[in-house]
């Protein structure tokens, strides 16, 4: 038995999935003026008024364009759910300090500085105000993360080479004290 015919707001992709289409587009086959078209379509079903072009076309601007975000990341021994501590640099003009990276049962994930309010809940001291920044700064701290892990640590690398000499020196001595209690 053969597919019938989809409905246009139905659309099978590049995958083979079908999937729903706005006036006949995929979402990844929008353009500026069908992402503009979109929203004053869905403002008109859940306002009933449209906001202003102009807002629209400033809200997309802010979202397209995210600053460069440069991250240093301090693992952390053992200590329940946090991984790290991150630094980010904004655009090389905002620092935000003290970033947490945790870990749930669904990986890591990181966390704003926060304070505690008057009614003992714990709120964002800063945070980013469009999703696109919000993604840029995970994948910055969460990639940092993943790299201060991967390569091991100067300090560690020093630390044991110093070590060595000490472990080989105190060696020498116990056969060479072992030698003259014979």
């Amino acid at each position: 038995m053969g597919m019938g015919r989809m409905p246009r707001r139905y659309r099978m992709d590049a995958d083979g999935q079908i999937r729903r289409t706005w006036n006949g587009k995929l979402p990844e086959e929008f353009n500026r003026q069908d992402m503009l078209a979109f929203a004053a379509d869905t403002d008109m079903k859940i306002y009933g008024q449209v906001a202003e072009r102009k807002e629209k076309e400033d809200i997309m601007e802010n979202q397209e364009k995210t600053p460069e975000i440069s991250v240093r990341v301090y693992p952390q021994q053992e200590k329940g759910n946090l991984l790290a501590f991150a630094n980010i640099t904004i655009g090389g003009f905002f620092a935000v300090r003290g970033v947490r990276v945790m870990e749930s049962e669904k990986g890591p994930f990181i966390v704003m500085p926060s304070s505690k309010g008057s009614d003992d809940k714990y709120y964002d001291i800063c945070f980013p105000t469009t999703a696109g920044m919000r993604q840029s700064i995970n994948k910055a701290v969460l990639d940092g993360y993943q790299k201060a892990v991967e390569k091991p640590s100067l300090r560690g690398e020093m630390r044991s080479a110093a070590q060595e000499p000490v472990a080989h020196a105190n060696q020498g001595k116990r056969n060479q004290a072992e030698r003259y209690a014979r």
